[in-house]
C-alpha cells in the first residue's frame, strides 16, 4: 500500500460521519493530493482545491503561528479548512519539520464539506484525530510530496482559449455610482453605536469592524488591544477578501453564498459575518466567553448593521446617473 491509500484511509474515517460529503488533503499551491468522497467532475476537483487554498493561504496570513481550522457556514453547507501542522500537535509538528517534510510549515491542510446539519463537534474531533494519523504516516514513510508546477505546452494553451466563452460586441448602456458605498451621518452614527453596544456585550473583545466594497473600513471599535491599531486596515482588507473567495468556494461546491466564516485559533475566534455590500468582523478572546454563547450573540449585531447597510445602498442606488446622458451635456469649448 502506497503513502497515498494510506492518506486515503484516514480521509474515510471523516466521511463516514454522519452528514460529511468530502475530505481532502490539498497542499498549500491548491494542488490535491488525496480524497474521499464524490467530486462532479475533474474540473470540480481543482476549481474547488484552488478557491480552499487562497482561503487558507489568506486566514495563515491573518493569523501565522496559531490558526486551527477555518469553518466556512452558508444555508446549503459547511466547509471546514484545517491545517496539517495543527499547533494541537505541537510535538508531532517538530518532528515533522526535522525530518524535512514541513519545509513550509503550512504546506498541507485538509478542505472538509458536509450537510448544514452537520454535527461540529464530531467533525472537529475526527479531524484532530485524522490530521494526528496523517502525520504519523508522514513520520514513518519517510516521503515527502512536491509535486511539480503545472507546464503548459502551446496545444494546451489554445485548447484553455477554446474553453472560453468569447461574447460579441453590444451596446451597452452603463450605469456609474461611486466606488464604493457611502454612508450618511446618520447611518454611520447608527453603525459607530451598534459597535459600542456589541463591545459591552462582549467583554474580552479585541476589535471590531465593518468593512465595505473596496476593503475600506466603515466604522471600527478598538477594546484593549490598541497593538491592532496600526495594523487594522490592513487586516479588515485582507478579511474582506478572505470572504470575497469564501462565497467563490460556496459557490463552486452549492451554489449558495457564504453566510459566516469563523477562524479558530489558539487564544482567540475571529468571525466574519456577509452584510451584501459590506462585511462585520470581529476577533474575540477565548478566557471570558464561550463560542457558544458568543455564536448566539453576533447574529443580534449582525442583522441590524446589515438592515444599516442595506438602507444605505437603496439609498446610493437612487443616485445612479446615465453616463452617456453626461457626456451629452458637456460643452467643450
Amino acid at each position: 500500500m502506497d503513502l497515498k491509500e494510506k492518506i486515503g484511509i484516514h480521509l474515510d474515517q471523516i466521511k463516514q460521519l454522519k452528514g460529511v460529503e468530502n475530505a481532502v488533503l490539498t497542499q498549500r499551491d491548491g494542488n490535491p493530493i488525496q480524497s474521499s468522497g464524490v467530486w462532479f467532475s475533474k474540473d470540480e476537483i481543482f476549481n474547488v482545491s484552488s478557491a480552499t487554498s487562497a482561503i487558507f493561504n489568506v486566514g495563515i496570513h491573518l493569523h501565522p503561528n496559531n490558526l486551527k481550522y477555518i469553518l466556512i457556514e452558508g444555508k446549503k453547507a459547511k466547509i471546514l479548512i484545517a491545517p496539517l501542522n495543527s499547533p494541537i500537535h505541537y510535538s508531532l509538528n517538530k518532528i515533522l519539520e526535522q525530518q524535512g517534510i514541513f519545509d513550509n510549515k503550512h504546506e498541507f491542510f485538509i478542505a472538509i464539506t458536509a450537510q448544514p446539519n452537520t454535527n461540529l463537534g464530531g467533525i472537529f474531533l475526527q479531524t484532530g484525530e485524522c490530521l494526528k494519523n496523517i502525520k504519523t504516516t508522514l513520520i514513518t514513510s519517510g516521503e515527502n510530496f512536491k509535486p511539480p508546477l503545472i507546464q503548459f505546452d502551446d496545444q494546451k494553451i489554445q485548447n484553455i482559449i477554446k474553453g472560453f466563452n468569447v461574447k460579441e460586441n453590444e451596446e451597452t448602456a452603463f450605469k456609474l455610482s461611486s466606488f464604493s458605498l457611502s454612508l450618511s451621518e446618520r447611518i454611520s452614527f447608527e453603525l459607530r453605536k451598534v459597535l459600542n453596544n456589541f463591545s459591552v456585550a462582549i467583554p474580552d473583545l479585541r476589535y471590531a469592524y465593518i468593512t465595505i466594497e473596496g476593503g475600506f473600513i466603515a466604522s471600527k471599535i478598538l477594546k484593549s488591544y490598541n497593538s491592532y491599531k496600526d495594523n487594522l486596515d490592513h487586516i479588515s482588507a485582507m478579511s474582506y477578501s478572505l470572504y470575497q473567495t469564501a462565497n467563490r468556494c460556496a459557490w463552486l461546491l452549492k451554489k449558495m453564498g457564504a453566510e459566516s466564516i469563523l477562524l479558530d485559533c489558539e487564544n482567540s475566534f475571529q468571525f466574519i459575518y456577509g452584510l451584501g455590500k459590506a462585511i462585520f468582523s470581529t476577533e474575540i478572546g477565548k478566557s471570558k466567553q464561550k463560542l457558544g454563547l458568543i455564536r448566539l450573540i453576533i447574529p443580534q449585531f449582525s442583522q441590524k448593521i446589515s438592515s444599516l447597510i442595506k438602507e444605505a445602498s437603496e439609498i446610493q442606488e437612487q443616485k445612479t446617473f446615465d453616463i452617456k446622458t453626461l457626456l451629452g451635456e458637456l460643452i467643450i469649448k
